[in-house]
Formats: structure tokens, C-alpha cells, sequence
């Protein structure tokens, strides 16, 4: 009887804890399609431009949504505008930023062990939709300041303001 009536106080406080928190979150989303539109934006501007580029996207947890690779990129730009885009999903802020605060002393340096899958080379952008932080999108294959135009690129064309 003892065991029923502690059991029954637990679950009472455990539905009244829950039940304060029961909202549905709702906010802006990063969808399947806009992720594609944008990785298709990113790759046909690099095609203009004769750049050989991966490009990346992730949702705000950094699972991957889309990638798309030129057949001519070099095999280690998949993994490098992943992990940029991971990165600025992550610290939503772009991963050059988080390169010039490392060599600035404004960013401990130890901040790229901080996960396997943190990159701060440039390329790597966070996205925003209505002010929160909703992806990240990496470019991988051309140089530093290339990768991070051609991501704003595909943000700019896909993400209205």
C-alpha cells in the first residue's frame, strides 16, 4: 500500500511538473525545399563563377538537409561544407568570424576541439528566419572568402527579409 501511494504522488508531481510546460513551440523552420532551392542557388552560381564547390545545409540541430557537389570538387569539400555548415549552425555566427576571433584572442583557440565536427575555416554561414537561428549552409572547394559569398549568395536568393 506503501509503494501504491508513492507511486501515485510521483505521478501527480511528474503531470503537474509536465503540464506547466505543455505549449507547442512554434517558429520559423528550415524546410526540405527551401535547404534544396538553396544548395541549387549556391551551385549555380559557383558554376558561373567555374568554381569546382560542395555545398551543405543543415537543419538547426545540423542534420543534414541537402548537399550538392560538382563532379570535378575535390573529394574533401564534402566533408569540409558539412562541417562548416555544422559550425555555424552551432555558434550562429559565420566560421570566418570565429577564425579572425581566434587569431584576435577574442575566441579561445581550443574552441575547434570543442566538437568533431567543427570547422573555422571560412565558408560556413548560419541561417535566420525572422531572427532565430534555424540552419546552417557551408561551401566547400573554392577559398575562404568565395565559400562565404557563395553561402550568403544562397541564403540572399532563398530567405525573404
Amino acid at each position: 500500500m506503501k509503494y501504491i501511494a508513492t507511486l501515485f504522488l510521483a505521478t501527480t508531481f511528474a503531470m503537474n511538473a509536465f503540464s506547466q510546460n505543455d505549449e507547442v513551440y512554434k517558429g520559423p523552420v528550415l524546410t526540405g525545399n527551401m535547404a534544396m532551392k538553396m544548395a541549387q542557388e549556391v551551385f549555380k552560381q559557383a558554376e558561373k563563377e567555374n568554381l569546382f564547390i560542395t555545398v551543405t545545409v543543415v537543419d538547426k540541430s545540423g542534420q543534414t538537409m541537402a548537399v550538392l557537389r560538382h563532379h570535378n570538387a575535390g573529394v574533401h569539400t564534402v566533408n569540409a561544407s558539412y562541417k562548416k555548415a555544422y559550425t555555424a549552425c552551432s555558434q550562429k555566427r559565420e566560421t570566418g568570424e570565429i577564425m579572425k576571433g581566434i587569431k584576435e584572442g577574442k575566441i579561445p583557440e581550443d574552441i575547434k576541439f570543442l566538437d568533431d565536427n567543427f570547422s573555422v575555416m571560412e565558408g560556413g554561414v548560419p541561417i535566420f528566419i525572422d531572427g532565430c537561428a534555424v540552419g546552417g549552409i557551408g561551401v566547400g572547394g573554392a577559398h575562404g572568402e568565395q565559400d562565404t559569398r557563395l553561402a550568403k549568395h544562397g541564403i540572399e536568393m532563398c530567405i525573404s527579409k
